[in-house]
């Protein structure tokens, strides 16, 4: 299972299943945990899928959690980061959920988000600051757009906006205020979404896992 983890297991669903079949099988509940909380990643990195990433967190706390590590306190630490992370993406994910019929409460929401000190080892800053230009944008508060996307350019130097806002939103925010759109705010990559990849990756956990 560790040699296979060597392996591009995030695009080939047999070796996932492997892995966690080995893990099982061999009673490793810990590497398990593990895997089940780099999966949860890959659902956050790769296709933005909050849902089944809390599914892979709550199956890894609990493969962790009946695990019997060496040290105890080792095992109470991951534990408390697990839980930790799973809280994050529960309000994040509850947030999301409520902007339809709160949007306000939505944004309170995702602005107390960010000031958590420990919000990006759980959740993609920039998927927070994406829902609230999107939101800002369509209320045709310009200002306070271009505020979050500013904050955005501190926080993510290295990253190009357009991995998590729409090209075109940042042209109506930048247009609106006369702000001209720089080159460095322009699409240099494209985000990496395949939908025959994210569909097996997404179908594997989903079958693997039963918390999901």
């Amino acid at each position: 299972a560790n040699y296979l983890q060597s392996l591009d297991w995030r695009k080939d669903p047999e070796i996932m299943k492997n892995i966690i079949s080995f893990y099982t099988k061999g009673r490793a509940l810990d590497l398990l945990a593990g895997f089940y909380d780099a999966c949860a990643q890959v659902e956050i990195d790769e296709y933005q899928n909050y849902e089944k990433a809390l599914g892979a967190l709550t199956e890894a706390y609990k493969c962790l959690s009946k695990a019997k590590m060496r040290n105890p306190e080792e095992q109470e630490g991951k534990l408390g980061d697990l839980q930790s992370k799973m809280t994050l993406v529960k309000r994040f994910i509850q947030a999301r959920r409520t902007y339809a019929e709160d949007s306000k409460e939505a944004i309170r929401q995702c602005e107390l988000l960010l000031e958590e000190p420990d919000l990006d080892s759980a959740i993609r800053i920039g998927d927070v600051y994406g829902l609230l230009v999107e939101h800002y944008t369509q209320q045709e508060d310009y200002q306070l757009a271009y505020k979050c996307l500013e904050e955005m350019r501190k926080k993510l130097p290295s990253v190009n906006l357009t991995y998590y806002v729409n090209q075109h939103t940042m042209e109506i925010v930048h247009q609106a205020l006369g702000v001209p759109l720089t080159r460095h705010n322009m699409p240099e990559r494209i985000r990496h979404n395949s939908i025959e990849d994210g569909e097996e990756v997404e179908e594997v956990v989903a079958d693997e896992v039963e918390g999901y």
